[in-house]
Parts: structure tokens; C-alpha cells; sequence
């Protein structure tokens, strides 16, 4: 997934194996909070992030694209 105009994001700098999800309500009322606008795309998601629990994730944008590829691990 490519994320474009990108106004907020919370994760780790590297994380792997995204489980994308719906945003909760709360999730969505922070990324308002923090850009002051509701964002055109919200993406939730869990991620290992090299912890012992997994990472939860939240980065909003202008717009979004998936684009298949191979990403070496």
C-alpha cells in the first residue's frame, strides 16, 4: 500500500506482518484532533514491531494506491 499526502502517522519506523483493520471511533477522533480535519484516507492496522505485543498503527492521507510488488525481508 502506497500512502500519499500523508498528514499524520503513528507506528514504529519498521515494523512487519500489517493485520489492517477498521479504525475505531477513537482512532478516527485522534487523526481529526491531531490534523485538524477528518483525513481523507485512515488506515488502521496491528504490526510486529520487534516488542513482545503487537504494534497498533495509524497513518492518514490524502489518497492511497496498492501496488504489487516483491518486498524483500
Amino acid at each position: 500500500m502506497i500512502l500519499t499526502d500523508t498528514s499524520y502517522v503513528r507506528c514504529p519506523t519498521a515494523f512487519c506482518d500489517p493485520v489492517f483493520r477498521e479504525p475505531t471511533a477513537t482512532e478516527r477522533a485522534e487523526a481529526v484532533r491531531l490534523t485538524g480535519l477528518e483525513p481523507p484516507v485512515l488506515v488502521a492496522f496491528e504490526a510486529d514491531g520487534g516488542g513482545t505485543e503487537p504494534v497498533s498503527c495509524l497513518p492518514a492521507a490524502g489518497a492511497w494506491a496498492v501496488r504489487q510488488m516483491h518486498v524483500p525481508r
